[in-house]
């Protein structure tokens, strides 16, 4: 049976990340962070399963991604984020992917999942118990959970995500993150 997984931020090749995700990403040669993160992604991913990537996948120019991402096995979906642009720009690589989009809605598990970018206030059927998955923030914690006392069932599923980055680079299977998200309450419309 096939799996359904989630990433964000995977941010291949980029020099920085390391100073800026250091609990989560200690290596400082990027050729070593690619390895890694490639070979986690061979152990977890089947090539039958399904991966949502919500966008900042490369930092690097359009021969190495291509190369990175013939590496990568499963069926890739893309949510643009906002450091995508070796992909906006190259349908090669866009044809990597089943599909690349802004927003994505799918049904899975008995429920609905909204995947974006970033993390957003509101999303279709929220109130109705649908669920918000967004990456963009690494390893901080959302800031609308900080100032918000119900903010809904909204997971970070960065590689850095600070509920479920272990600091392997470990893809995140859907079920486990619909199991922290039930423990969320559903957030009601204020009127």
């Amino acid at each position: 049976m096939s799996k359904v997984f989630l990433t964000s931020d995977n941010h291949f090749s980029h020099r920085n990340i390391s100073k800026f995700c250091p609990k989560t990403r200690p290596d400082s040669d990027i050729d070593e962070m690619n390895r890694k993160m490639i070979a986690r992604w061979q152990e977890q991913v089947a090539p039958d399963d399904d991966v949502f990537v919500l966008g900042d996948v490369f930092f690097c120019d359009y021969t190495k991604a291509l190369s990175i991402i013939n590496q990568l096995p499963g069926n890739k979906y893309l949510i643009y984020g906002n450091h995508d642009k070796v992909i906006r720009d190259n349908k090669k690589l866009q044809e990597q992917f089943i599909s690349v989009q802004e927003y994505k809605e799918i049904y899975a598990l008995g429920a609905l999942w909204c995947f974006f970018h970033y993390p957003i206030m509101e999303w279709h059927d929220m109130h109705k118990g649908a669920y918000h998955c967004h990456g963009h923030i690494h390893e901080r914690h959302n800031p609308m959970t900080e100032h918000l006392v119900e903010c809904g069932r909204i997971a970070n599923v960065c590689v850095d995500s600070p509920t479920f980055g272990t600091g392997d680079y470990s893809l995140y299977e859907l079920h486990v993150v619909k199991s922290y998200l039930d423990t969320k309450p559903i957030r009601k419309y204020v009127k």
